[in-house]
C-alpha cells in the first residue's frame, strides 16, 4: 500500500529507524532505477553509487508502510550489480495499483520541482514545505503547489463499436480513445463534447464519468468518461489524429499499454477480445 503524506521536506533521522529501511524511487530521463528482482532500493543502496543523493530527494510518503523519497539524478553509466535501469513506461505496466501511485506521485513532483526553481514574485530559490506538498519561498512566503493538468479521455460508442484513433505522437500503428486536455473555464462535460467536435467531428450525447488515472508523463490527471454517437461522420483532423475509425472486438488495431486507464476502458468494453496487439 503506498501512503502520500502532504509534507516534501523531511528529515531522514525523524521518518525512519536507518535509511536501509527507506524506499528510494529513482528516475534517470525515461528511466527508473530498480533492483534485480524488480523492486525499489533502499536509500542506503542509492547512497552507495551515488553519495549525497539525500540532498536531493523528496519526501513521498510510505510504500508497504515504510518511507518512501524520490528524485531525479544523473546515473554512471554502469550500475553496481544488482541494479538495473528500466524504462518507466515498461514498469507501469506491471506494477500493482500501490505502485503505480507510488511512481506517478513521483514522477509528477519530481517534473514540477524542476520546472519551479525559483519563486516568479521575488525571484529567490524555493525550497520544500515541510508542512504541504508546496515549493515555498524563503523570502517573501509565496507557496507553489504542484501543478495538474487536468484532461479528458473519451470512449465513444455507436451500438457495438468503439471509436478508436492514431495520435500523430503515438508509436507503431496504436490507436487509442480520444483525450484532450481542459481549457479554463470549462466543464469536463464541455471538454468532452468539444474535443470530441474538433479531433473527430463528431457530436456526443449521453456523457458518463467512469474513472481517472494519475498520468505522469509530465502531469496529467486523466478523467475517463463514456459517450454515445450522436452524429456527423468521423474525420481525424489531421493535426493531432491522423487515422480514426469504429471498431468492434473481432477488428481490433494495436492497443494501448497494459495500466493504462485507456487500455482498461477498451478491455472492460471487450473482455476476453483477442485482437489487438499490446503497444510498450
Amino acid at each position: 500500500m503506498f501512503e502520500a503524506e502532504s509534507a516534501l521536506a523531511r528529515v531522514f533521522a525523524e521518518k525512519c529507524e536507518s535509511l536501509s529501511a527507506s524506499y528510494c524511487i529513482l528516475f534517470c530521463g525515461r528511466e527508473t532505477v530498480v533492483t534485480s528482482d524488480w523492486t525499489f532500493p533502499t536509500v542506503q543502496e542509492v547512497e552507495t553509487f551515488l553519495p549525497g543523493i539525500t540532498e536531493n530527494l523528496l519526501y513521498l510518503g510510505k510504500l508497504y508502510d515504510r518511507p518512501c523519497f524520490g528524485g531525479q539524478c544523473k546515473l554512471p553509466e554502469t550500475l553496481p550489480s544488482g541494479f538495473q535501469r528500466v524504462l518507466t513506461r515498461r514498469l507501469l505496466t506491471e506494477a500493482e495499483e500501490c505502485l503505480w501511485h507510488a511512481i506517478s506521485r513521483t514522477q509528477k513532483l519530481v517534473f514540477w520541482k524542476k520546472q519551479h526553481r525559483y519563486c516568479g514574485a521575488c525571484r529567490a530559490e524555493l525550497v520544500p514545505s515541510s508542512h504541504d506538498s508546496a515549493l515555498k519561498c524563503p523570502e517573501c512566503g509565496a507557496m507553489y503547489f504542484p501543478q495538474i493538468s487536468p484532461a479528458v479521455i473519451v470512449a465513444v460508442r455507436k451500438g457495438d463499436q468503439l471509436l478508436l484513433a492514431h495520435n500523430r505522437n503515438f508509436e507503431r500503428n496504436v490507436h487509442s480513445l480520444i483525450a484532450g486536455f481542459m481549457e479554463a473555464g470549462e466543464t469536463v462535460e464541455q471538454t468532452v463534447q468539444r474535443e470530441i467536435l474538433e479531433e473527430t467531428s463528431l457530436r456526443v450525447k449521453n456523457i458518463r464519468y467512469l474513472a481517472s488515472q494519475p498520468w505522469p508523463f509530465p502531469n496529467s490527471l486523466m478523467l475517463a468518461f463514456e459517450a454515445e454517437y450522436e452524429s456527423g461522420d468521423a474525420t481525424p483532423d489531421g493535426v493531432e489524429l491522423t487515422s480514426l475509425g469504429w471498431f468492434t472486438a473481432d477488428n481490433l488495431p494495436e492497443l494501448p499499454m497494459k495500466g493504462s486507464i485507456a487500455r482498461q476502458i477498451i478491455d472492460a468494453i471487450f473482455p476476453g477480445h483477442s485482437g489487438g496487439n499490446e503497444a510498450d
